[in-house]
């Protein structure tokens, strides 16, 4: 019908619209938020754009492009935190548009794929969450999501255009989170043989080429990277050039976790889809011989899961880029197939009654004797959890006056629940993760030349909430006592497990506590 793929087509941006709105109802969290904004507003103080910094100490663990684009964001907009997080958001409209672009070419002989597909993405919970966020993922995505192109258009007889954005794809994802970008390219590349039966692709010249793509990325990476290792000095090139990106993927121990960390969490990650029976009715009968896009898919999201899993660093937002591979899979299996009527009705009101059940579960919250340490959780009322519920009762209303669950449908309330989601949590938390007003209490000190140090791991938290211009000082905790000998009237901040009544200022941060000193308090 003309009138529904004209909203799937067009009512995807709104949606997009009250994910983005979310960004002013929630702070800039830390610890991953603040440290990147910082160091786009050290570039920025700086006006430097070769080697990024943090708290005046060159800063390796990721490459520029995000700050870039930041700082582009604040060339045009003015330094504010809205033109910093806007960046974000544009990513994921990005991604939304690639997808429906990537649905197009893979499926051309139905649409309804292409123009579903973004709608899948936007509502799976682990892209929702982070879709906003000002992190590397989402920005990778596009990468990703821009090579499988180019390995689709090349099979596509679009050959030299094809490579070419593969190796735009590997240079740009380079640049905005090192040689990861490989990990989700390489699999589906190298696997050729598995999805393409077609004849007219020469595997001796897609793989020799394949590997000419993947020296213009570094081309592309290297035109940074080099001059960047010259100008930062020989501990920051050794670090961007290698400790950062092969060698932390193998020998790191940081977030390092066993091989089977990420599955219990799969699940949650792609809900709702996960719990559509329909989804797992329509599997066993899609022509996975003969639909090659279907295998391409396939190959994408388990090879890359499957590699994520083998190495040691896990976090669970470096999933991702995997999403648009699940969300094209649900897209083409819910477009094909159809149910027995009599089996549809009572089946697709699983998820509906999923998202009341989470409802309930957020108003029994509070009185769960787990999560009692958690300070926020006390501070919640039923509000929340009723909102949830009730998004749940109008999903489920719908469904049964329509008598089938609608994707569009699902998920516009699957989007609307972790908006005002947003909107309860960070109400609740309150400072927990919103450093603002310590941020602010920094600034003040170095404005009035009042000294202060961080004790032991200082994250960059205060550096542009708090527009700092000087670093911090950071001392290791047994330099604590000499040092407010030394410096008469000065603060020391620590991160600690307990409160202290006694200190000059405390708040949560996360579920610490971050605690301001002066002399004699200990």
């Amino acid at each position: 019908m003309p009138n529904s793929s004209q909203l799937a087509k067009w009512g995807i941006f709104p949606l997009w619209l009250l994910l983005t709105l979310s960004v002013f109802f929630r702070p800039i969290t830390p610890i991953d938020e603040t440290r990147y904004l910082s160091v786009a507003w050290e570039m920025w103080l700086r006006q430097e754009f070769l080697v990024p910094y943090l708290n005046g100490a060159t800063y390796s663990h990721k490459p520029p492009l995000l700050f870039w684009l930041i700082n582009l964001s604040w060339g045009i907009f003015g330094v504010h935190e809205w033109s910093a997080r806007l960046i974000g958001p544009i990513c994921a409209l990005l991604n939304l548009y690639l997808i429906r672009v990537l649905g197009e070419k893979l499926w051309p002989e139905q649409p309804k794929v292409a123009l579903l597909a973004p709608w899948v993405l936007c509502a799976t919970l682990l892209w929702t969450v982070f879709a906003t966020s000002t992190m590397f993922d989402i920005l990778l995505t596009n990468f990703v999501l821009l090579g499988m192109l180019g390995f689709v258009m090349v099979c596509q007889q679009q050959a030299t255009q094809g490579w070419i954005l593969v190796s735009i794809a590997i240079g740009l994802g380079v640049l905005t989170k090192g040689p990861v970008i490989l990990v989700h390219l390489l699999p589906v590349a190298l696997l050729i043989p598995l999805w393409n039966k077609k004849k007219t692709i020469n595997y001796y010249r897609w793989y020799g080429l394949l590997i000419l793509a993947i020296l213009g990325g570094a081309l592309i990476a290297y035109a940074w990277a080099i001059p960047a290792a010259i100008q930062g000095g020989e501990i920051y090139g050794n670090q961007i050039l290698w400790s950062q990106t092969a060698d932390r993927a193998v020998t790191t121990r940081i977030h390092a976790r066993p091989f089977w960390w990420y599955l219990p969490f799969l699940p949650l990650l792609i809900f709702p889809w996960i719990a559509w029976p329909r989804l797992w009715g329509n599997i066993k009968n899609m022509p996975w011989n003969s639909d090659q896009s279907l295998r391409f898919c396939s190959i994408w999201f388990i090879s890359c899961l499957l590699i994520f899993s083998l190495i040691q660093s896990k976090q669970i937002h470096y999933l991702i880029p995997l999403l648009p591979a699940f969300s094209l899979l649900i897209s083409r299996l819910m477009t094909s197939v159809k149910q027995k009527q009599t089996e549809r009705v009572v089946s697709e009101l699983v998820i509906p009654i999923s998202l009341c059940i989470l409802g309930l579960l957020l108003i029994l919250m509070p009185y769960v004797p787990a999560l009692e340490k958690l300070a926020w959780v006390k501070a919640t009322t039923y509000a929340w959890g009723a909102s949830v519920f009730g998004c749940g009762v109008v999903l489920a209303t719908l469904t049964l006056y329509h008598k089938k669950l609608s994707i569009l449908l699902c998920s516009t309330i699957i989007v609307f629940s972790i908006f005002i989601s947003f909107i309860f949590f960070f109400k609740y938390t309150g400072l927990a993760y919103n450093l603002q007003v310590a941020a602010d209490k920094v600034s003040f000190f170095q404005k009035n030349n009042i000294p202060v140090a961080f004790i032991k791991n200082y994250k960059g938290q205060f550096q542009f909430l708090g527009r700092l211009t000087k670093p911090i000082e950071v001392i290791f905790p047994a330099q604590a006592y000499q040092w407010h000998k030394k410096h008469s009237g000065g603060y020391t901040i620590s991160i600690e497990k307990k409160p202290d009544s006694r200190a000059s200022y405390s708040q949560h941060q996360r579920e610490r506590w971050l605690i301001f000193r002066t002399q004699g308090q200990k």
